[in-house]
């Protein structure tokens, strides 16, 4: 690899950010070129060179994200939400809490410390629903989704640049009501897995 990459770590980008970041293992198909083109801390992007099964070479652009964590919370006969503005998007969304997995951390140990500190509960328990790559014809992101129950008040510590407000929902509108309004794709394929896992 070129610019980007520390030698001797299986071709792993240097990522400084203290989060944890989930590098592709071994191509299938020869790549004859990885280079990185722009690094923010917050995201990598780049492009490999790769040689195809027709023996052509064509540049796949990649963007390299934080691993995060998307929680469904259950608390008896209700579900956690935020609602938070999305600059990006320019529209307020009602999601589920989700973020970044730090270095170091579980699935599971993220999605407790993202829910106490988006909504001021502490999970009692949870469990690792599903592990998924998002966006793959450009992103190097991977996803957890992690169901957390029996829950009780805590802290709610949002970070400096979190403007958000937490929401319950009763658990038989929630999926009518995330597919019916402004919601994210995380949102949705949290609440499917959990249905599909008999949890709602």
């Amino acid at each position: 690899m070129t610019d980007g990459t520390e030698e001797g770590a299986d071709d792993a980008p240097a990522f400084d950010d203290g989060r944890r970041h989930d590098w592709p293992g071994e191509p299938e198909w020869p790549v004859v070129e990885s280079a990185v083109e722009y690094e923010t801390g917050w995201v990598t992007a780049g492009y490999d060179l790769v040689e195809q099964p027709d023996g052509t070479r064509k540049r796949y652009y990649w963007a390299e994200l934080p691993s995060a964590v998307v929680v469904v919370a259950r608390a008896d006969d209700r579900l956690l939400f935020v609602e938070q503005y999305r600059p990006t998007i320019r529209r307020t969304q009602l999601e589920l809490p989700a973020g970044i997995i730090e270095a170091g951390e579980s699935d599971t140990a993220a999605a407790e410390r993202e829910l106490r500190e988006e909504t001021g509960f502490a999970a009692g328990s949870t469990s690792l629903l599903q592990e998924v790559w998002c966006c793959t014809g450009l992103l190097r992101h991977r996803r957890a989704f992690v169901f957390a129950e029996d829950l009780t008040p805590a802290e709610q510590s949002l970070d400096e640049n979190e403007f958000l407000t937490p929401r319950s929902v009763p658990v038989e509108e929630a999926i009518d009501l995330v597919r019916g309004g402004s919601t994210n794709d995380a949102t949705v394929e949290g609440l499917l897995l959990a249905e599909v896992e008999g949890l709602l």
